[in-house]
């Protein structure tokens, strides 16, 4: 699958467009059903409805539930959360924490605080899984958005009449860039502001990329303006050693083990870092330690430094924004005497190089008693063999 993912809010954005547009790019509703189930949510069911918008076919996911359902503070929704598998989970509450911060600031009350109405109702929670699920069926590609169109007028909630954008989303949308929407509807919820806000790397117009595949999520209203849709577009960076900004997580170490320290890289991979790697170190008074490298998309660097701060002797850790340039690539499924074996692909002017997984690589090595470098040269040359074919 493609390594990139714009999300075009030309119609606005909202939890169920932007999981009926994951589906409708093919993620399969049985395994959101299966992270209902996790999350211990009752006598509730999903389902994925078909619409139209000004003749454009999309999807948006329905929640049903029963209509007696508690208001909820943080920590109950986190204890639903905590039955997500982990990637997912972490994703799910960076999400819902910041929903908290942002309505805690409208209500001049600390996010514990906050009684979660409309975004914590039963259907934001799925709303919120089923993005981050869909995410990583995708493979967590690299997110960028659109603009992010704003309506005015007023909506009634909880707490009465609320001027639009809700003040919610103002504070969600600080740093992310808007354009006007002609009509007075709600065009950004909550909900949607949070999810684009927080795991989005970047925002702004469409980047050069290869598309493969369009996703077409819609909303319950009609809008008079536009069709009230969001696309999702999946595709592969377009440009050879594509920019993307990072950000680096550093800390010095001198009293952990490197056993303990490979336990807490681990720990970090775990947890979503792009890369973690160890130096030897001299530091003050001669004293022998390593230095902690840990490389972080924008939107993961917080709960990695806090991870960094869980996980070894720190006392504090230092985060610098740096650019990175990658090649494009792909991991090919490779069928070989030995079963599948993941081989990752990129390209350098044109030409494919080859890398087989080293995990794969090790498994054959363990059993077939060949060295590295014998099975690594022969899956290379298997997928060479398959990509010929495929080309014939």
């Amino acid at each position: 699958m493609g390594n990139l993912l714009y999300i075009d809010a030309c119609g606005g954005v909202a939890g169920d467009m932007l999981a009926g547009a994951l589906l409708d790019l093919g993620w399969p509703l049985e395994e959101l059903e299966e992270l209902v189930a996790a999350m211990g949510l009752e006598g509730v069911s999903v389902s994925a409805v078909a619409l139209e918008h000004n003749g454009i076919a999309a999807q948006r996911l329905e929640v049903n539930f029963p209509e007696e359902q508690p208001h909820r503070h943080l920590s109950h929704v986190l204890e639903h959360l905590a039955g997500l598998p982990a990637e997912i989970r972490e994703a799910a509450e960076r999400v819902f924490k910041r929903l908290a911060e942002a309505e805690g600031r409208v209500h001049g009350i600390s996010p514990e605080e906050v009684h979660f109405h409309e975004v914590g109702a039963v259907d934001a929670m799925v709303d919120v899984a089923a993005f981050c699920g869909g995410l990583a069926w995708l493979g967590w590609p690299r997110l960028v958005g659109s603009p992010l169109p704003l309506g005015r007028g007023f909506v009634d909630c909880a707490h009465g009449r609320l001027p639009l954008p809700a003040p919610a989303v103002l504070n969600l949308l600080e740093g992310v860039p808007s354009t006007a929407w002609e009509g007075d509807k709600e065009t950004v919820t909550p909900t949607g502001a949070a999810l684009v806000s927080t795991i989005s790397e970047s925002f702004g117009g469409l980047p050069a990329m290869r598309l493969e595949q369009v996703g077409i999520g819609g909303g319950s209203r009609v809008s008079p303006v536009a069709p009230n849709i969001v696309r999702l577009l999946l595709g592969e960076d377009a440009e050879a050693g594509a920019s993307q900004r990072v950000v680096e997580i550093t800390c010095h170490l001198d009293d952990m083990t490197p056993e303990e320290l490979a336990i807490a890289m681990e720990r970090l991979l775990e947890y979503g870092a792009l890369d973690a790697a160890a130096a030897p170190l001299i530091m003050k008074k001669g004293r022998l330690g390593h230095q902690l490298i840990v490389l972080a998309e924008p939107h993961m660097a917080d709960e990695l430094a806090r991870v960094v701060l869980e996980q070894t002797s720190s006392l504090g850790v230092r985060l610098t924004p740096l650019e990175r340039r990658v090649l494009p690539r792909v991991i090919i499924e490779l069928d070989t005497p030995w079963g599948s074996v993941r081989v990752k692909k990129a390209l350098v002017e044109g030409q494919a190089r080859l890398h087989p997984e080293a995990e794969d690589v090790a498994r054959i090595c363990a059993y077939s008693g060949l060295a590295p470098q014998e099975v690594r040269q022969e899956l290379i040359r298997l997928a060479r063999e398959q990509e010929a074919a495929e080309d014939a």
